[in-house]
């Protein structure tokens, strides 16, 4: 042996053991988190693929639809037909079967509880109908065999495919994004649900009325309390007889809520959002109220893809890419898009006179009227006049005598709070120029200051309700559910929308199942919201695909001795 050879030996000799342990250890690691980040960054591009239909490359996915015919773009992504849940839809006579991991790599099953919904939620054809009872049964899928599907429009047993799907072509990379991605979907509960509980949330903004605030906890804690109180009794029972109640036997879990109280600027709120989730995840939030803005709301419940239903605010983000917010309807917006059509519905008016809206730069001031005047120029109508009031600036008497006498308008839309409008009635010779004052009833703290009477024939106000002598039974039966649980009748429409809120969800979640996902927790009550229990705030609830908001227009009334409410409609219900 030579003298180097030695040497080396003797280097190796004195190396201690463990950090060869050490070190091959930290190899390791550092290797499964490597392989861990390219698994997420694969199923991060397939969602993509799934959801918009975009390759990693940045160009639109390529299809043959129809046998042969070549098409290529976004709207042929996978999650047009089979929902961003995958659990696929049906529609007349087309049945969409669910993609999930879960379902595609195991051997085909036919459930009652599966079938369930797809059989009596909706009116369907009996072809549908015999296509979802199809007792053909498949064997579980493989990467092979599901990308054989994707691009050959062939099943596991080797059957033609609707020829509705379309034929993908797809590299072998790319196929692998999107094989990654359907492994992922629904491949464990989503967060916030655990296999006795699910956690909700609701959002108190600051500023929302303590008054509003007490009114909607009430309800809140009354359903939970009942709710609770059912499953606990539904748990407890030593089983159903056969074909009964127990495949729903795992939709069960005890309902835990989380009370998140947003404070300070909003522009402070994401961060506090993120801190209440990163403590303990929910699986939605129910409701919630809020004075000002909602944005930052909005824009965490898209971040964290949290569900956020039916919350009480006036100021509703309208958005077109919005997919986790629902709404009861675009709030003031609604209010002033319907206004315009009225508007213009009185053409003959309109053309002729001068129109001045006054607003403060606040946001509940002037989201309405952007809105007013946007509306208004798609329709022709440019002769409005903007009188911006910037900071606390008090709306006196002098006030209004310089704005009418400066202006001259013929009709005047307020985008005020009714405080604002006490010195407007004292103004007397230049008020006889106005022809119409239009005012937000959302706006009012509770009735319309006395002081104003005397605008009574001149004032008009935009409704976004239904009309008070409208009630309906549904209304009786949901004041029957408070009393009996002691809930005190304050603030009616802020509860009944709160019952809404959690009597859909509660709907909806039972026709999950055990398959306890956002997305299709959102797809239900799509489906659910025109069939469950309007509570009558609004004429008519419904929401259909991607649609965020469940009413969808407005009245304009005026005040009148003939009608026990002192409201009398001047329009049918306008959508704008």
């Amino acid at each position: 042996m030579t003298s180097s050879q030695h040497t080396d030996l003797s280097v190796l000799n004195c190396f201690p053991l463990k950090w060869v342990f050490v070190i091959g250890l930290f190899t390791i690691l550092i290797l499964s988190a490597t392989s861990n980040l390219c698994a997420k960054s694969s199923i991060q591009l397939g969602k993509r693929i799934y959801r918009e239909g975009i390759l990693p490359s940045g160009e639109p996915i390529r299809a043959k639809v129809a046998g042969d015919i070549l098409v290529e773009g976004t709207q042929f992504s996978c999650a047009t037909c089979h929902r961003r849940s995958g659990f696929g839809s049906s529609e007349e006579t087309v049945y969409v079967p669910p993609v999930t991991g879960p379902l595609l790599y195991q051997d085909r099953q036919l459930r009652r509880v599966d079938m369930f919904r797809k059989l009596y939620q909706e009116v369907q054809p009996n072809r549908l109908r015999a296509r979802v009872r199809d007792g053909r049964m498949r064997p579980a899928y493989t990467d092979q065999t599901l990308a054989i599907s994707i691009r050959e429009g062939k099943n596991s047993t080797n059957h033609e495919l609707e020829l509705l799907m379309p034929r993908y072509l797809l590299s072998d990379e790319d196929m692998g994004h999107l094989l990654a991605y359907l492994k992922s979907l629904s491949s464990a509960h989503a967060p916030g649900v655990t296999d006795s509980e699910i956690h909700f949330a609701t959002v108190v903004t600051e500023g929302a009325d303590p008054g509003k605030r007490v009114a909607m906890r009430d309800v809140i804690d009354a359903y939970f309390r009942w709710k609770n109180t059912d499953t606990q009794a539904r748990l407890q029972r030593p089983g159903y007889s056969p074909w009964y109640k127990d495949d729903f036997h795992g939709t069960y879990r005890e309902w835990v809520l989380h009370v998140w109280e947003l404070k300070g600027p909003p522009k402070t709120w994401r961060d506090q959002l993120e801190k209440y989730y990163r403590e303990q995840p929910v699986f939605a939030l129910l409701s919630g109220i809020g004075a000002g803005t909602w944005q930052p709301v909005h824009d965490f419940c898209e971040w964290a893809e949290v569900p956020c239903l039916f919350p009480n605010t006036d100021l509703p983000v309208v958005s077109r890419t919005s997919a986790y917010s629902l709404y009861f309807s675009k709030g003031l917006t609604v209010e002033a898009e319907a206004l315009a059509r009225h508007l213009h519905n009185q053409s003959e008016l309109v053309s002729t006179t001068r129109i001045v809206q006054v607003y403060r730069d606040v946001e509940s001031s002037y989201v309405p009227a952007r809105a007013l005047q946007r509306v208004l120029q798609d329709y022709g109508i440019t002769h409005v006049q903007d009188q911006l009031i910037e900071g606390t600036q008090a709306l006196t008497s002098a006030f209004w005598e310089n704005l009418l006498k400066n202006g001259q308008p013929s009709i005047l839309v307020l985008w005020l709070e009714d405080d604002d409008l006490e010195a407007l009635a004292s103004v007397s010779g230049s008020i006889d120029g106005i022809q119409q004052i239009y005012f937000s009833y959302s706006r009012l703290k509770a009735t319309l200051p006395s002081s104003l009477t005397n605008l009574r024939d001149k004032l008009y106000f935009t409704y976004p309700f239904a009309l008070p002598e409208h009630e309906i039974p549904r209304m009786y039966r949901i004041r029957a559910w408070l009393r009996s649980r002691r809930v005190k009748r304050t603030h009616e429409r802020i509860q009944f929308n709160t019952y809404f809120a959690l009597s859909i969800a509660d709907h909806s979640l039972v026709h999950l199942v055990e398959n306890f996902s956002r997305d299709y927790f959102i797809e239900s009550i799509e489906h659910e919201t025109e069939n469950a229990l309007n509570p009558g705030v609004f004429p008519h609830l419904s929401l259909g695909p991607g649609q965020r908001f469940a009413s969808k227009g407005c009245y304009i009334v005026k005040l009148s001795d003939m009608t026990e409410s002192g409201l009398e409609a001047v329009s049918d219900w306008i959508i704008p």
